[in-house]
């Protein structure tokens, strides 16, 4: 199970710096796209509520997942007491990220745009970030047992007599 914790712990610094650098790189696409509003050609109806919901989903998802995912990867590398409810909150980000990949498979599927590729591609995505998620509440559910904590990681100095404050203690 520890490295089961190891592992996880390694996948959200990951996330947490991919999703950094996708929220970068769609920063100027969420700006510039305009939220939809009622004109003579828009008609409410669930199933294209839904789409938009999910579109505005997979926009904002990525902020929201570089910050918990790399919350929890330092809680982990620092031994806090509060990494098992980072950890629950940084898998709950995995599912909640897949469900619009999901949904978009479904719709790529029922209006054929594109073929057998985007689809599977889509489907790939969206199962992995869902076993991300499924293993990391699987992995982190007891709050019992014991937690990983990085042997390599040092607090940092604060003695103003040796070479610096952000120093390594020996």
């Amino acid at each position: 199970m520890l490295k089961l914790q190891k592992l996880m712990q390694s996948c959200f610094g990951y996330a947490a710096i991919v999703s950094s650098a996708v929220f970068m790189t769609m920063v100027p696409v969420i700006v510039r796209s305009p939220l939809p509003h009622a004109t003579p050609r828009f008609h409410a109806e669930s199933y294209g509520l839904l789409l938009i919901f999910m579109r505005e989903l997979i926009l904002l998802m990525p902020a929201v997942m570089a910050v918990v995912n790399g919350k929890a990867w330092w809680a982990f590398r620092s031994g806090a007491p509060s990494a098992r409810q980072w950890a629950m909150a940084a898998s709950a980000s995995f599912v909640m990220l897949s469900t619009p990949f999901f949904v978009a498979d479904v719709a790529i599927m029922q209006y054929s745009m594109t073929g057998i590729v985007g689809i599977a591609g889509v489907l790939v995505l969206a199962v992995a970030l869902l076993s991300l998620g499924i293993a990391g509440f699987a992995t982190f559910r007891k709050p019992s047992e014991s937690l990983v904590r990085d042997p390599e990681f040092r607090s940092v100095s604060t003695d103003s007599d040796g070479p610096g404050a952000l120093a390594a203690t020996q």
